[in-house]
């Protein structure tokens, strides 16, 4: 198959799709040789197809060996004085053929592929990915496939990331909750807000906000990082999320808190002393309002079975509205996860 036909056969996959795709998922199904084939299948196979440039070898669908069209071509077919196929002719694959430089599973992700491609030695570089599934041969991925998918990947997640975070936006989230909820994974959504966000713009300007918000943005970021299996996006506005699993949410949100509430100084300038700052309500009067805090209201698939995305979202709002109450009564960040049982 040429190079374009493979980039065409991606390019079907529906935008949303591409975030979950994995190694298999680009594989082209070369037909592999037998260990037992004779080496002028080997040199035919080569010669019928001028794109393909390896060719697995199996034993009993399992991968034991490859041949790579160039060093092929020039060690086994012309040879040092350009009798290798005339001396090699009777030979069967499994006495010339390679050890695999790069087979990896069906289900890895396209960036763990790429991270694994930095080990190979440099002469192998440019090999064909052998992808096997459940141990044995699927198929092949030449190294530039590869690389135009995390590239079509990375484009696709710079155009909807959130311009003042760089955070995923609201279908990359809802396809991220979409995925745990198929693959029955336990996990805890963790919804963050500002509270009296709109009152501190009104009162300290536009600039000031956007400033919270970036760096409410960075604190997410950095607080998930040591953590596995976890995501961070961000709704719009003062609105964030995180998906993780579910002994780490409250560890996180608590981290998130902390480090947020170290910005305070920043953010409220000489009020920080006062504790409070004087801004118009929704209804447009002054009132006093505390310094800024934040809500976090924690939905986990431990106390609630959640079979769709609108599901969460309505269970998560009860939640939210308790997270905000506990923070108006306090005057204080508020973390609230709900632990009832359906």
């Amino acid at each position: 198959m040429k190079a374009e036909k493979y980039v065409e056969r991606f390019n079907y996959f529906a935008d949303f799709s591409i975030l979950d795709i994995s190694i298999g998922n680009i594989a082209n199904k070369v037909a592999p040789l037998d260990k037992d084939s004779n080496i002028m299948d080997a040199f035919l196979k080569f010669m019928k197809d001028e794109n393909l440039s390896l060719i697995p070898v199996i034993s009993q669908e399992k991968v034991v060996g490859q041949l790579q069209r160039n060093r092929f071509l020039e060690h086994t077919v012309l040879g040092r004085f350009g009798y290798g196929l005339h001396l090699n002719s009777r030979k069967c694959v499994c006495e010339i053929m390679e050890k695999t430089t790069f087979v990896v599973d069906y289900s890895l992700t396209l960036e763990e592929a790429s991270m694994r491609l930095q080990s190979r030695k440099i002469e192998s570089l440019y090999d064909d990915l052998i992808v096997t599934k459940n141990e044995k041969y699927y198929g092949t991925v030449p190294v530039n496939i590869l690389l135009d998918a995390l590239t079509q990947k990375a484009l696709l997640l710079a155009k909807e990331s959130n311009p003042l975070t760089g955070l995923p936006g609201n279908w990359v989230i809802q396809r991220e909750i979409e995925k745990r909820i198929k693959n029955k994974s336990s996990f805890d959504v963790s919804y963050i807000d500002i509270n009296n966000f709109k009152p501190y713009n009104d009162h300290y300007g536009f600039g000031k906000g956007d400033r919270v918000i970036m760096v409410l943005g960075k604190i997410i970021s950095d607080s998930i990082k040591s953590y596995k299996e976890t995501f961070a996006g961000h709704i719009g506005g003062d609105d964030f999320i995180i998906i993780s699993m579910p002994e780490a949410s409250n560890t996180i949100c608590n981290a998130v808190v902390s480090n947020f509430e170290l910005y305070l100084p920043e953010f409220h300038g000489e009020d920080f002393n006062k504790s409070y700052y004087v801004s118009k309500n929704r209804k447009g009067t002054k009132e006093v309002f505390p310094l800024l805090s934040l809500s976090c209201a924690i939905a986990s698939t431990e106390a609630h079975t959640i079979n769709s995305y609108a599901q969460l979202a309505s269970i998560a709002a009860e939640i939210k509205a308790e997270a905000k109450r506990i923070s108006r009564v306090n005057k204080l960040s508020a973390i609230f996860k709900d632990r009832r049982n359906d």
